[in-house]
């Protein structure tokens, strides 16, 4: 299967490791950035289908990371995910716009089929993509 183009998105190179290596095993195409200025960094430069990002993370926390791509790149789904504040951020995160939310911890498998279904309900041609 030629996989789709994850970013992934956390200030636990831990975490990122983990996920990565996880969709990378499933066939999927893994990008990661450790804060919100090296995924919009990658974002500028390669073309990513989802996002999967943390909420808690220095600089540019995961709201507004959303919020930019959601500015610059309208068509490529969110994915927020955090261990903090759980019912609050769900809340937040999906009035601000997430197309999904998971709380941490999280089974990884559940994470492919939240990517897997955001994916497939994401415009086919975004904005300048054809």
């Amino acid at each position: 299967m030629a996989g789709k183009s994850i970013l992934i998105v956390d200030d636990s190179p831990e975490m990122v490791r983990m996920v990565a290596e996880y969709l990378n095993m499933h066939g999927y195409l893994v990008h990661t950035a450790l804060d919100g200025d090296e995924a919009l960094s990658c974002l500028g430069t390669r073309d990513v289908e989802v996002v999967v990002s943390d909420i808690h993370m220095p600089r540019i926390d995961g709201f507004t990371l959303m919020e930019e791509i959601r500015t610059r790149y309208p068509n490529v789904p969110v994915i927020l995910v955090t261990g903090y504040s759980v019912r609050e951020a769900e809340r937040i995160a999906l009035e601000r716009g997430a197309n999904a939310f998971m709380a941490k911890p999280f089974r990884l498998r559940d994470l492919k089929s939240v990517i897997d279904r955001v994916s497939s309900e994401a415009d086919p041609y975004p904005a300048g993509r054809m």
